[in-house]
Parts: structure tokens; sequence; C-alpha cells
């Protein structure tokens, strides 16, 4: 009986894409706590004294930074299984620490910062797997899981958190790394890192039940293929940036990892909820950041469908062109906001633009990013490449959400957001001439391209 081709028909498939996917959701969650958990803050709603809410919220990013290039030691060493393994564990002793100490701010800052280091493992790891046991011509379609659980940690999270108090709303981050724990924990290894370790026969058996079927003759002798080329080189950094396809490939996945965070995204998930009105305003700021994730959520699943039919660059280019647009405009309405009367009449324009954003960010950024980590590097060096550019991703957030209060305060709110525009611009020029269509292409055809000149 011939196999179906589309892998949610298959619902182990599914169910193996998902589980690791919802280390995703779990990071989701940490990011979108920061929405209600501010709020609750602010309003002197916990006994924790906040004074930068920048700097509380960096330290995530701070861990993300930290634990990337250590995770790829251990992929290589461990595997992908236990490797994602340790992630869940990780989390949940965090949220366990804020849970038996919620006053303590100290308590807090150490907390995200762990977090953040599973978040980077959870960022150098999940991709990479996902991106090894996928279909070729469906994987940009199975990566796009990993930001549609990202999406979906930070809606449950951001939705429920505005009905609980601050250790209720911790808890309920507790609830979804478990579940993640408890899931992944059954999760075969991938394939390619046993073909690796020369463990033909254990890699076909984690093939088989992938796919559901018996036959996978073909797959794994193009897997063998692949691994044999590409490890005839060296593992080292060096190998990197020496070889040519290596090197633009690392300069394509860490341009769009450093850009997709300074396209502004981390602010708006993070501050928008202090940022607009908190009385007199036509939408509360919560409901505001609820609807933004919807839309980011619409923006993913709109890439799931899209990015195997349009490809990645067109994607890519359209997403930060919109980008550049919609976080100008959003700057002036909030400089218009705030220079203006109570009952200004573009008082919605700030809420209908933060949402559009959302959209224009997943739709293509938001998403492409972990997808060109998952298919971009060759075997021998995609343990250090992948964590190099999540380390790219993370500085920049850190940079932004570091000092989003301290520009805020010296040049005004919407300062930023003019920052981010230009940020925008430059990646959709540059990357109109740097990156490479990747859309049908097996690892093998992918390298070919980027090594050709």
């Amino acid at each position: 009986m011939r196999q179906a081709h589309w892998y949610f028909i298959c619902p182990l498939y599914t169910f193996v894409s998902s589980a690791a996917s919802l280390g995703s959701l779990v990071c989701g969650s940490w990011i979108g706590w920061s929405a209600p958990a501010t709020y609750l803050m602010k309003t002197n709603q916990t006994n924790l004294e906040v004074i930068d809410y920048g700097m509380m919220i960096a330290m995530y990013d701070l861990g993300n930074m930290i634990s990337p290039i250590p995770c790829g030691y251990l992929l290589a060493l461990y595997g992908r299984k236990w490797t994602i393994r340790m992630i869940g564990p990780m989390n949940i002793i965090a949220w366990i620490t804020i849970i038996i100490w919620p006053s303590q701010l100290g308590v807090l800052y150490i907390a995200r910062l762990f977090a953040g280091l599973a978040k980077g493992m959870t960022f150098s790891s999940v991709p990479m797997y996902v991106g090894e046991i996928a279909e070729v011509k469906l994987r940009g379609a199975v990566l796009s899981l990993f930001p549609i659980m990202l999406c979906v940690g930070m809606l449950g999270i951001q939705t429920i958190g505005q009905m609980l108090n601050y250790i209720e709303l911790n808890i309920l981050g507790l609830c979804f790394s478990v579940m993640f724990t408890v899931l992944f924990f059954f999760m075969p290894e991938s394939p390619y890192y046993l073909m690796q370790q020369n463990q033909r026969d254990e890699a076909e058996k984690s093939l088989k039940r992938i796919r559901a079927k018996d036959d996978v003759t073909d797959e794994l002798e193009l897997i063998d293929e692949t691994i044999t080329k590409q490890m005839q080189s060296k593992t080292t950094y060096r190998e990197l940036f020496q070889n040519k396809a290596n090197r633009r490939a690392f300069i394509i996945t860490a341009g769009a990892s450093m850009f997709q965070r300074l396209s502004g995204v981390s602010p708006f998930i993070h501050f928008t909820s202090i940022t607009l009105p908190s009385t007199n305003y036509w939408m509360k700021p919560l409901a505001a950041v609820v609807l933004f994730t919807v839309s980011k959520n619409i923006g993913t699943l709109s890439n799931m469908a899209l990015v195997d039919w349009m490809g990645r660059k067109p994607l890519m280019l359209i997403s930060h062109a919109a980008m550049s647009a919609l976080t100008a405009l959003y700057g002036l309405s909030l400089y218009a906001l705030a220079n203006g009367p109570e009952d200004h009449p573009l008082a919605w324009c700030p809420v209908i633009l933060l949402w559009l954003f959302g959209f224009a960010y997943s739709v293509g950024a938001g998403s492409l990013t972990y997808t060109l980590i998952g298919e971009m590097f060759a075997a021998n060096v995609k343990t250090k490449a992948a964590p190099l550019c999540v380390m790219c991703l993370a500085g920049s957030s850190f940079l932004l959400d570091g000092i989003y209060t301290k520009i805020s305060r010296a040049f005004g709110v919407y300062t930023n957001y003019y920052m981010y525009a230009v940020f925008n611009l430059v990646w959709a020029v540059v990357a109109g001439f740097v990156m490479i269509e990747t859309k049908g292409k097996t690892f093998l055809e992918i390298e070919q391209i980027l090594g050709t000149p």
C-alpha cells in the first residue's frame, strides 16, 4: 500500500514532531509570562518591587546566550534525544523556585536566568531534531510547528493568566513544563545522529518508527550518503568559517536570527502591557497583548501553508519590509498619543498596528529563522553552527529588552520603534542579496548551492 506523503495523515509522525516542539511551547510560556506578570507587578498585585522591568525580563535572554555552545557539545556527545530530555526538568526547577519564593526578586532573576539556559538548549536542539526527522518535501511545514508551539505557549499563559494571581500564574507555567517532560521522554533518537555514530541498525529502527512503515531503504541510503559526504570534513569551528558553503550558511542563518529579534518582537511581547495606556483607553492592554499573540498564531499557520509553496526567501523579504513600515507607524502613533488629547481620533492606531506586526512577523521572519537553523548546515558543523545562531538571536533580544526602558526615559518610548524600523529595512535589503532558496531541496542539494559562486 502506498504511503501518504502529507505528514498529518501519520499519527506517529505528527506525535513525534509535536512532542519535540512542545519544548517551544514551554519557552512560549516563559516569554508570554512577562505580560501578565509585569502588569501584576506594576499594579502592586505582587510582593515584588521591580525597578527595572527591562533587566528582569532580559535575564531570560542572558541565559539563552550562555547555554547554546555547551548544548552543541551535548548534542554531539549524547545525541538529540537525551539533550532535549534535559530541558523539561530544568524548566520545572525554575518554575518551582519562583512558586516557593514568590516575593524574592533575586530568586526571580536567578530562576529566569536558569530557564533561559533551557531556552538556549531548546532553540539549539529542537529545530535540529525536527529537521532531521522530517521528510524533504515537508521539512518547512514540519519545522513551522516550532514557532506555532511557541505562540501557543504564549497565548495560553497570557489568556488564562489574566484570571490568575501571581502564584497561580507560575503554577500554570509549571504544568506546561511537566507535560513536555512526560511526552518527550518516549520519543526516538534522530536517525541522522545514529548514522553519525555508525549505528545503522538503530537508525533504521528509529526511521521505521517515525515513518510508521517497514520499508525505509531508500531514505536510509540517502541519510547514509549525506552523512558520509558531510562528515568527510572536520567537525570544528574553523571548518565552519573556512569552508565556503558552511560560512555562507552561517552568514544567512545568523543574520536571520539576529534581525528576527532586532525586528522589535521582544519589546512588543514584553512591554506592550505597560506601554499602552492603562486607563481611559479603548482596549485593556492585556487584551491587546492576547490578540497580538493570536495574530502571531495566524501568521505562523499561514507560514506553514506558504513556506513550501512560495519559498523561504520571498516570505523573509516581504515580512521584514512590512515590519519596517509597521514599526515606524507604531512609533508615530505612540508619539501622537503622548502629545495629543486623551480622546485622540487615532487612539485605535497602535493596537491595530500591533496586530498587523504580529502577523507580518510570524508569516515570515518569526517562523523562517527556525526553518533555516534546521536545514542549512552540514552534519559535521551542525552542532557548532546552530548554537552560535541561537546566541545571535538571544544577544539581540537581550540588547533590545535591556535598553527599552532606558531609551524610553531618555528619548521617549516611540524612539525604540523608529530604531526597529531601520533594523527591519536593513535586513529586507541585505537578505535579498545573501539568501538562497531551499524549498524542496535535500541537505546535499542545499550544500551544493551554498558552495557555488
